[in-house]
């Protein structure tokens, strides 16, 4: 073997391979699911009088509404 000097004594060379790898992209989907719920709830309004003679003479008055909700839920999954 050769005697190697002194400024070469120091360095190393690494030797790396690169490898490569393919990969294709698989098509996704996004599912979404939608539900709507709807409800119906009795809302209690107390109408009063417009007017103090009104307000003198008549009393307030309790009315049920009927209020109705709608409530959405969404859903989203990815599908591969």
């Amino acid at each position: 073997m050769a005697r190697q000097s002194k400024k070469q004594r120091g360095k190393e060379t690494i030797v790396t391979e690169s490898v490569r790898t393919l990969e294709v992209p698989q098509p996704t989907t996004d599912v979404v699911t939608e539900k709507r719920v709807i409800t119906t709830e009795p809302e209690i309004e107390i109408r009063k009088p417009g007017t103090l003679a009104q307000a003198l003479t008549e009393p307030a008055v309790a009315v049920v509404k009927n209020k109705t909700r709608v409530k959405r839920t969404v859903q989203k999954r990815r599908v591969a």
